[in-house]
């Protein structure tokens, strides 16, 4: 009778363990979304990298006028989730004092995806970000392309980067303006 309640407990834990490693799981503002286990490791890591390249995007590009919420967002998460060449970017921003400028000027970026090309094909993965940036001066809006690109790299998990990938290369490709409103 012990062998047996071993035996079933053992199958249980062996269960639970493998769906534990299938499961991806969508965050949203910090609160866990439903979703069906995923049980396809590509299909897993097309949430991830797509989820690291937005989030990464929303964290560097979308600026309130506030230069502490500015540093905060990007110097202690955005960073983290690239390499030298995302930090090369925010330096020469801070040189010429463009989130200074957002702040004094009292503007709010909003950064709007459209979509997201991912090449699975070749590693590290090749991508390029398509989207806008509406930005909101006083009553008036002016909208640009924003149209970016570089690799992701798997790496280690980390509590500064918990989806274990790096952007590597990233460049802005397209940053023009497009209208007023």
């Amino acid at each position: 009778m012990v062998v047996l309640s071993f035996g079933v407990a053992l199958l249980y834990v062996n269960r639970a363990n493998h769906l534990a490693r299938n499961n991806a799981y969508v965050l949203h503002a910090g609160q866990r979304l439903s979703l069906e286990p995923l049980r396809d490791r590509q299909r897993n890591l097309e949430i991830l990298c797509e989820g690291h390249i937005r989030n990464f995007h929303e964290l560097f590009f979308s600026l309130e006028p506030d230069l502490q919420l500015i540093k905060r967002n990007i110097e202690e998460k955005a960073l983290f989730m690239t390499d030298n060449s995302g930090k090369r970017l925010y330096s020469r921003l801070v040189e010429k004092r463009y989130f200074h400028d957002v702040v004094m000027r009292d503007y709010r970026y909003i950064v709007e995806s459209d979509s997201i090309e991912v090449d699975y094909a070749s590693y590290p993965f090749h991508f390029t970000f398509y989207g806008k940036q509406a930005i909101e001066k006083g009553r008036f809006t002016t909208y640009r392309n924003l149209t970016t690109s570089g690799y992701l790299k798997e790496v280690g998990t980390t509590p500064n980067n918990l989806n274990g990938i790096k952007i590597l290369d990233f460049k802005v490709l397209d940053n023009s303006d497009i209208r007023d409103q």
